[in-house]
């Protein structure tokens, strides 16, 4: 899927409330716990505009960063973060003649994979860029939440830079598929006006750890980790509806 300009262009105001410096420190700590050699060459997969990749540059780490829109793409290199690149590709198929300590997936990002041959090529992908026992970092919606706690319409909102964004969202699941597919209406108000209105629709996957753990045995990784999203010593239940798995490359 590939997000129109309007998208891009507010994604960063939609989030402004996540907290990345939170999310990049327990990166580091996956790094530091299991990783054989020191982590500075970081592949991020889905990378967006390029926030994670700004955090993570804190640490000195060399980051190359990869989405499949274009939009996307522009507005991270505009940052002009030290130690990146940012290239426009399909992560469920792509080769960049390189190699890396780690591979990152974050914010639900490989979830808009959603065909079984392009979760495949992903792994596979990914195994061919990884130096000899490095790590994949996966966040993905837990399938056993989405369906412990089914998704529900939702409203939020932002306020930066004189907007005011009101997302609404409407989700019709596909518990067969293991798809959310969600229609977004935004609202873009300045000065008390209303600047945009659209709809955006977007088909989500979700993952069941067991079937995760067998794409990943499928492609010549070890789950060596599995917890709550950004929550390092807790258990994963079907309570938590993003989850966190970590691989080696064997």
């Amino acid at each position: 899927m590939t997000f129109n300009k309007k998208y891009a262009g507010y994604y960063e105001k939609f989030n402004d409330g996540k907290d990345y410096s939170k999310e990049v420190e327990f990166l580091h700590q996956i790094f530091k716990k299991y990783s054989e050699n020191p982590v500075k060459k970081i592949l991020d997969l889905g990378c967006g505009t390029g926030i994670h990749a700004k955090w993570l540059a804190l640490k000195e780490d060399e980051i190359v960063g990869v989405d499949l829109s274009p939009d996307m793409i522009e507005i991270a290199k505009a940052k002009n973060i030290p130690h990146s690149e940012f290239f426009v590709g399909d992560m469920s198929k792509f080769d960049l003649n390189r190699k890396f300590d780690s591979v990152i997936s974050m914010f639900s990002a490989m979830g808009y994979l959603t065909d079984n041959k392009q979760i495949e090529g992903f792994f596979n992908s990914v195994k061919k860029h990884l130096n000899k026992n490095g790590l994949l970092v996966l966040d993905v919606w837990n399938g056993l939440g989405v369906m412990n706690e089914l998704p529900t319409s939702r409203e939020k909102s932002s306020e930066k830079d004189g907007l005011k964004i009101v997302r609404k969202s409407f989700p019709d699941l596909d518990s067969k598929n293991h798809t959310n597919n969600v229609r977004f209406n935004v609202k873009v108000f300045g000065n008390g006006n209303l600047i945009e209105d659209y709809n955006e629709n977007h088909k989500v996957r979700f993952f069941f750890p067991q079937e995760l753990k067998k794409y990943l045995e499928d492609a010549g990784f070890e789950l060596v980790h599995l917890c709550p999203s950004f929550e390092f010593d807790k258990e994963v239940t079907e309570k938590n509806w993003n989850i966190v798995l970590v691989a080696r490359l064997k």
